[in-house]
């Protein structure tokens, strides 16, 4: 390293101690105006805005002196707990430190007489489940404490349990003081049962339909001539006409064929081959002409007849609110006319 690279290094240590020191000494200032302030406060009788301030001061800078007189406030508060902890706090700082062997031991001897007099709340836990968190005033309670008589100060807690899958659980308690001690079991908490699934059409009825579209849904009925007896009518037509058509052929060739058959045979007896022939294809041409010109009108027949009694009848629509299976609402189609 060279002599200009050490000069910096010391250069940035000098100024990093420095603005440390700052700190350390604008800190002290605020935790001292905070402490004069709070004893200002507590000598004019207000004691709960004097502890808070007496609090602020010892959270910004730990002293064995701020806590000494957090500790006496809290005391005369009626916070025994607070007060205790507060004591027991600056002992444990002024043995760490070492030479304030006053001071001390003035906080042992506090912190001895609120023992007796201490309130003590045991949160029993004797079923656990797994993911279970346990409450007092909102705050977590940590596990480690369950089960464990821990001073707090006199007044009401409310007491909360809850688990994944159960039913949560709540109660307030009232704590006393003078040296009462009081438990609080956590109860095993129920699982919770399945949410039934949703029946979406009773959750979300049918709207009703609107009058008008009742209206419009008749007319249309009204208006309709098509249905499926018609259409079984139309088929029946198509293959009547069919046969109508070959027995017009059928007719129509016999007539030919017996023409030249007469040409071939003029007279009552006839000798020529072909004329018989023709003669005789004549006579099947009209009999196949006859069979097809009956079945073609009994088709046609029954296809006017089907036609005729598959004309639709008139639709009425049951409004909603006047037909209902169970809770939900039913339209209703009725046919009035055959």
């Amino acid at each position: 390293m060279t002599r200009a690279s050490r000069l910096c290094s010391i250069a940035v240590a000098i100024l990093w101690i420095g603005a440390a020191a700052s700190q350390a000494r604008a800190q002290s200032a605020e935790a001292e105006a905070l402490f004069r302030a709070g004893r200002g406060l507590i000598k004019a009788g207000q004691l709960a805005p004097g502890c808070d301030k007496l609090a602020a001061s010892e959270r910004l800078e730990t002293s064995v002196g701020t806590l000494l007189n957090l500790g006496d406030c809290r005391e005369k508060l009626g916070k025994l707990a607070s007060a205790w902890a507060a004591f027991r706090k600056a002992e444990a700082i002024a043995k760490r430190a070492g030479g304030d062997d006053k001071r001390q031991a003035e906080a042992e001897r506090r912190a001895g007489l609120l023992e007796p007099r201490l309130a003590n709340l045991v949160i029993s836990v004797p079923n656990r489940v797994d993911g279970l968190v346990v409450r007092r005033d909102g705050e977590l309670v940590d596990e480690a404490v369950w089960n464990t008589p821990l001073p707090v100060d006199p007044g009401s807690y409310a007491i909360a349990a809850e688990a994944p899958g159960r039913s949560p659980w709540r109660t307030t308690i009232a704590i006393a003081a003078g040296g009462s001690r009081r438990v609080v079991v956590i109860p095993s908490l129920p699982r919770v049962a399945p949410a039934p699934p949703t029946d979406l059409v009773a959750a979300a009825p049918w709207p009703p339909p609107r009058p008008e579209m009742l209206e419009r849904r008749r007319v249309a009925a009204e208006r309709s001539t098509w249905t499926a007896t018609r259409g079984v009518s139309v088929v029946f037509a198509v293959a009547g006409a069919g046969a109508a058509g070959a027995g017009l052929y059928f007719g129509l060739h016999a007539r030919s064929l017996s023409d030249r058959a007469d040409q071939l045979c003029p007279g009552a007896v006839c000798d020529n081959p072909e004329g018989l022939r023709q003669n005789a294809d004549a006579q099947t041409s009209a009999s196949r002409a006859n069979v097809f010109y009956i079945a073609g009108g009994a088709a046609l027949a029954t296809a006017a007849v089907l036609w005729l009694v598959g004309a639709p009848g008139e639709v009425t629509l049951v409004p909603v609110s006047s037909a209902r299976a169970g809770d939900h609402p039913v339209a209703i189609a009725m046919s009035g006319r055959f």
